[in-house]
């Protein structure tokens, strides 16, 4: 038997959300008997690692201005916005304790092109030139200094911005994962196709309790993320007919923000001060799967040059456990306040997998065997936001070997009868979901082997879907009439899309047996596993020592372990960057040796899971892709006496869970966290992005090195050479990356983040 919660962690503690009185009917389990028995649960992410992972990329490197400082001080770096041709007030507060602050400099450590500064009564005015087209940013470097001598410095980067015109509009059909710059001045919302349900177009801005570099707020209940427009020129707009308008969404895939946090809009007047309009809660929103269609008149008053309006999320501060989605915004003159129409036809979901049960294999059993392992059919959804049947034709369905370039499959995306039962084409106003079978299978599945053949060890198959409308007019609403997705083909099996939305969790109650969870997965061929990736997000302060074994079963769940690891703790790469997104990889090694090892999997059947050893009511979390329900059928659970499939043993319990067995030749390369007595401090490294090498902004940092390593965003580490003061980077793959140092005699790390790309 087994008991599910929902509950939203809190450092002083732990309050539980339970999921409906059913289910815990169905389970048979009411509170007093939680730590009676082994059991499963869910619980909400604390941190967010796509943004974490994005974050060096974008963000500003406090290394790079080393040059500018008088200090070897790490400095603050403020960010400042400034509409084409306007001004801006910064108030830098007294950073001093026990001084006050007694005056401020320009140190003018750069030649500003597009600013200019003034320093008046305690705050820094800064007037912008015309800006063009696009943003530009000017460098300033400011001394504080304090009442008895002591000195701060800080960078302020000032970006001058482009006025935009009527129509605003966007409905976040981009990548991400932070908003586009040219329409949003900050990026502290979460950009991304997985954590709403049911979206009128793809893509959403998830508004989900921790900052732009995946970090909570620090535990305090009040402003979490913020997402701020542009400045808008609405001296065009229309009295009684410009409306603001856009959807909205409590909880979704992820949790429910409860009656108190709330979303709020708010509009900022002519003399820079924000106004609260209005503010949204779950009470009133409370069907999880559908977007809310809100419009709101913009009054006369804010008809002014430089307009801008934003949204903002009241949460608790811990993570990711009140999420709002936002969707589908415009801000434009329009005839009525309920105009729910629009010229557009969007995709609401990129792509289905390639494949027909996995996200993702190994190239060695996907080679012989492409026939039997890709999918035929596809699935696509669609929204009509037109007041009326519109057409969306052209349509094109197209399969590319990303690698490569080669063309796989061009085919017509959406069907008429008789190829289908209903005309796709010609489409009423709303939600349209269908799933299609390939019709020219067979040239596709020849193409595919032909690939395959022509490659060693890996491919990656691009979905892409498109099509034509021709009344549509906005080009940012044109941008959702494409899609893609990849699929990956090297040497992993998975199920799940690389997103976690929950995690997982397997407790071992008092007075029972270790429970165990393990994932069916299909070998073609015999092959050599090697290693497993798990997702492992960090929920709670006592995470790192918690135990669990790594556990490969055969054929039969009921034949015992053909390998059992000794007692292991999480490996998080949230040392460095958070790890909700991100897998920790562990070779095999034997528990007797502890040398590297490998088990030999024939072809069939067979099961990759953990036993959790740590007693007590949460045991190691593992990621939950919510987006894929149906793997859930490959999940089973032992409660220490008996095997069930996760549906008996946890009815309603749907998902992927994010575990990915890793067959290669090669011992893997063994994700190998050491974690610090205290927190890790930072090295300014540069150039930084960087193509062949990488230096210390400080050359004394090498004395007494016990080792340096380089870690990959996903976990991966990479031995690298280094001298003097000097990193060859030249073999690893472009991508965002971790340099780590660990000194002799000591548990110090230090630790940086550079990019890898080709600068040539």
């Amino acid at each position: 038997m087994v008991k599910i919660h929902r509950y939203k962690f809190k450092w002083s503690g732990i309050n539980y959300l339970f999921l409906t009185a059913a289910l815990l009917a169905l389970t048979g389990f009411f509170a007093n008997g939680l730590q009676a028995q082994s059991g499963i649960e869910l619980a909400p992410l604390t941190y967010n690692e796509v943004l974490q992972k994005k974050a060096s990329k974008l963000a500003p490197v406090s290394g790079q201005f080393s040059t500018y400082l008088r200090s070897d001080e790490e400095p603050e770096i403020i960010q400042i916005n400034v509409s084409s041709n306007g001004t801006a007030e910064f108030c830098p507060e007294n950073p001093f304790i026990g001084e006050l602050l007694d005056s401020i400099a320009d140190l003018s450590c750069s030649v500003p092109q597009n600013t200019t500064i003034e320093i008046e009564d305690g705050c820094l005015v800064f007037e912008a030139g015309p800006s063009g087209a696009t943003i530009e940013t000017d460098t300033f470097c400011i001394l504080l200094t304090g009442s008895e001598g002591s000195e701060v410095e800080l960078i302020v980067l000032v970006d001058v911005r482009p006025i935009r015109s009527l129509p605003f509009v966007d409905d976040f059909s981009y990548p991400g994962p932070f908003p586009h710059p040219d329409y949003w001045t900050d990026r502290f919302v979460f950009i991304n196709n997985t954590l709403g349900m049911n979206p009128v177009s793809v893509g959403m801005a998830t508004f989900d309790g921790v900052d732009d570099t995946g970090t909570p707020y620090g535990g305090v209940f009040g402003p979490a993320d913020h997402l701020t427009s542009a400045f808008i020129d609405m001296t065009t707009a229309n009295t009684g007919q410009c409306y603001l308008t856009f959807y909205i969404q409590a909880g979704g895939y992820s949790y429910v923000p409860d009656n108190a946090e709330l979303l709020i809009l708010e509009f900022k007047n002519e003399d820079g001060e924000w106004e609260e309009i209005t503010s949204y809660s779950s009470a009133d929103h409370p069907d999880i799967e559908r977007f809310y269609f809100k419009s709101i008149e913009v009054e006369e008053r804010f008809f002014y040059g430089d307009f801008q309006f934003r949204f903002l999320n009241l949460a608790d501060g811990t993570g990711m456990n009140s999420n709002w989605h936002l969707n589908y915004v415009k801000l434009a003159n329009e005839f009525q306040a309920d105009l729910i129409f629009e010229n557009d036809i969007a995709f609401t979901r990129p792509p289905s997998s390639a494949l027909d049960r996995y996200t993702a294999m190994p190239f060695r059993q996907f080679m012989g065997h492409e026939r039997e392992e890709l999918a035929t059919e596809i699935e696509i959804g669609l929204h009509n936001h037109f007041n009326g049947t519109r057409q969306a034709d052209p349509s094109n369905l197209r399969v590319v070997e990303a690698t490569t370039g080669q063309q796989l499959l061009s085919e017509t995306l959406l069907e008429v009868p008789p190829v289908v039962e209903e005309n796709q084409r010609d489409l009423d106003p709303g939600f349209h979901f269908f799933t299609n079978n390939i019709q020219n299978e067979e040239p596709y599945k020849n193409n595919v082997e032909a690939m395959a053949g022509s490659l060693s060890d890996k491919m990656i198959l691009r979905t892409e879907y498109s099509f034509q409308q021709n009344e549509e007019q906005i080009p940012e609403l044109m941008r959702n009439n494409e899609v893609s997705g990849k699929t990956v083909i090297s040497d992993y099996f998975a199920y799940d899309d690389g997103s976690a939305e929950t995690a997982l969790n397997v407790y071992f109650g008092t007075g029972s047996s270790a429970p165990s969870l393990g994932v069916q997965y299909h070998n073609n061929t015999g092959d050599t596993l090697r290693g497993i990736a798990i997702n492992l997000p960090r929920i709670s302060p006592g995470d790192r020592n918690k135990r669990f074994r790594l556990m490969v079963w055969g054929a039969s769940l009921d034949d015992g372990p053909l390998f059992e690891s000794e007692n292991l703790g999480p490996r998080f790469v949230d040392v460095f960057h958070d790890s909700i997104q991100g897998f920790s990889t562990y070779a095999l090694r034997s528990p007797e040796t502890g040398q590297d090892t490998a088990i030999y999997i024939p072809a069939g059947d067979f099961y990759v899971g953990w036993k959790q050893i740590s007693r007590g009511a949460s045991g190691v979390y593992v990621g939950l892709d919510g987006n894929n329900p149906n793997k859930a059928d490959h999940v089973f659970f032992n409660d220490g006496a008996i095997w069930e499939t996760l549906d008996e043993a946890a009815p309603g319990l749907r998902g992927a869970v994010m575990i990915r067995p890793i067959f290669s030749d090669e011992p893997v390369v063994q994700t190998n966290v050491f974690e610090p007595d205290k927190g890790p401090e930072t090295l300014r490294l540069y150039p930084n992005p960087a193509d062949d090498k990488i230096y210390f902004g400080d050359s004394e940092v090498l004395g007494g090195i016990d080792e340096l390593v380089v870690y990959s965003m996903d976990g991966k580490m990479y031995p690298v050479s280094f001298h003097n003061n000097r990193v060859d980077i030249s073999h690893l793959p472009q991508g965002s990356y971790i340099l780590a140092i660990r000194y002799k005699n000591s548990n110090e790390l230090r630790y940086g983040q550079f990019i890898k790309q080709d600068i040539r």
